[in-house]
């Protein structure tokens, strides 16, 4: 069973395993803004989702990483979902993220989750990187 929870300061070895570039003041920062999801599957960590705000004003993810041992189990959409409609909650009218042009797997995701390809950034010496947009639907109140 998939579990997601904000993480939090001392979880920063969970983050480095998948990831070593980051640093501590940034996961601080981001902690302390709610702005990094864990993910759990049956009580082992499964992989992580980071985003800020783009232009001050889109939620974006920049870093959205499944470990391998447990992708294919439907942990990444749902955590996708999840993120969505927490944004959505938020009253954000959109949000973004990317991924490098050779990962299908991921484009795949995103496009069956409504995303849009807006362009694409020449980060990457092999790959280019699409930029994704989904306009969220206005929340319930």
């Amino acid at each position: 069973m998939m579990k997601i929870r904000y993480a939090k300061p001392d979880d920063m070895d969970l983050v480095h395993r998948i990831d070593p570039s980051v640093t501590t003041a940034e996961f601080r920062r981001w902690t302390e803004n709610a702005q990094v999801l864990l993910i759990y599957e049956n009580d082992d960590f499964a992989g992580w989702l980071q985003y800020s705000l783009f232009l001050e004003k889109i939620p974006f993810v920049n870093r959205f990483y499944i470990l391998p041992e447990f992708r294919g189990l439907g942990d990444g959409k749902l955590t996708l979902l999840i993120w969505q409609r927490q944004m959505e909650e938020r009253f954000f009218d959109e949000v973004m993220l990317s991924c490098e042009s050779t990962n299908k797997k991921a484009q795949k995701l995103y496009e069956g989750l409504g995303y849009k390809k807006i362009g694409t950034l020449a980060l990457h010496k092999d790959a280019d990187e699409i930029v994704y947009k989904k306009v969220l639907p206005k929340p319930d109140i």
